[in-house]
């Protein structure tokens, strides 16, 4: 296979390395709030009575969607809480009849406590490495091509944003191996 001696910046490449940085922002800021809502941060905690699980994919052990009532804890308070019949929450354990201990937040539904948190953070952790890779596709316009011998990091070799580009993949990665077994733990 040739190798391209001069890869030029294109505009699909700075495209394809915005919509990366625009994932992984995503990713990010939906895991972490989910995580504060599930470590206790924020959202109000309750409890969920399921009545209906459905399978959510990812075969044996996946995540099942999980359909109940949700009961606020503060629910005498006149804060204007009231349960919600329709509350749906995604988990492995869960069998009609279970009572769990959630959280609402913004996003929706949490199964409470630190395993769920550090899973989420773990989540996190992947947008950043998922960012570590569109950073600098982003900055040189040079998007990869199969069968071309380029690197992802050839256009930003021996730069400042090559530096650190790879500190947050190895972050990134340091930090999705530590949360997924402090998640593992709890």
């Amino acid at each position: 296979m040739p190798i391209t001696s001069d890869p030029r910046p294109t505009i699909g490449g700075r495209a394809a390395g915005i919509i990366g940085l625009l994932v992984a922002l995503g990713i990010c800021g939906v895991s972490g709030s989910q995580a504060a809502v599930a470590s206790g941060l924020l959202g109000t905690a309750g409890k969920l009575t399921v009545s209906e699980c459905h399978g959510g994919g990812g075969g044996r052990g996946g995540m099942r969607h999980c359909y109940g009532t949700f009961r606020p804890a503060e629910a005498g308070n006149s804060d204007g809480l009231s349960s919600d019949p329709h509350a749906r929450v995604n988990t492995r354990e869960a069998e009609p009849g279970d009572t769990l201990q959630v959280r609402k937040g913004s996003g929706g539904y949490v199964v409470a406590g630190m395993g769920s948190a550090w899973a989420l953070i773990a989540f996190a952790f992947l947008g950043l490495l998922i960012g570590s890779a569109a950073l600098p596709v982003t900055a040189s316009g040079i998007f990869p091509r199969r069968g071309t011998g380029q690197d992802l990091f050839a256009a930003v070799r021996r730069t400042r944003l090559a530096w650190i580009a790879k500190r947050l993949a190895l972050m990134s990665v340091a930090g999705i191996a530590v949360s997924a077994y402090l998640a593992w733990l709890f």
